[in-house]
């Protein structure tokens, strides 16, 4: 298996589609619900990934040279805050979107993906750097990378 790594362009918008509702059923089937209306997820993604790919979401992805398929993908979305003490140049990213499929999971294809990700945040002098994360290998993934679990953080859900 000969894979290759890149950062998402417009031209892999689709394949970024395709694995957003691969993970969302998987997320569903583990926690016993059902996906429904995908056609209207589909439409939304879509619209997101046309108008903020790679301006403030950025995506990286594995390719499968075999079969040209895009087996994983890694996103980051960055904000832009008003600067504080703690974030002097006000960068946010929130990580998202980590998902792999399951043929191609437990080969070291996240590590790869996660070090881009920390790479190209580098590079923008990005440092506040945040997830959500339940998945009990994939805390070991961020833990090796130096996340750790902070409780500080309140969330409104609204729907």
């Amino acid at each position: 298996m000969e894979l290759i790594y890149k950062k998402a362009d417009a031209n892999d918008i689709d394949a970024l589609i395709d694995l957003k509702i691969k993970q969302n059923i998987y997320n569903c089937n583990e926690d016993g619900l059902v996906f429904n209306n995908e056609e209207k997820a589909r439409k939304n993604i879509k619209k997101v990934l046309l108008e903020e790919l790679n301006k403030s979401i950025y995506f990286y992805i594995a390719i499968d040279k075999s079969n040209n398929r895009t087996v994983a993908s890694n996103g980051v979305i960055i904000h832009q805050m008003v600067p504080t003490t703690l974030c002097l140049n006000g960068k946010k990213a929130y990580i998202t979107c980590v998902y792999t499929d399951e043929d191609y999971r437990c080969k070291g294809i996240q590590n790869i993906l996660m070090q881009n990700i920390l790479d190209f945040l580098k590079e923008i002098e990005c440092k506040k750097i945040e997830l959500d994360v339940t998945n009990p290998n994939a805390i070991k993934l961020y833990e090796k990378f130096g996340f750790e679990k902070d409780n500080e953080k309140y969330i409104l859900n609204r729907e």
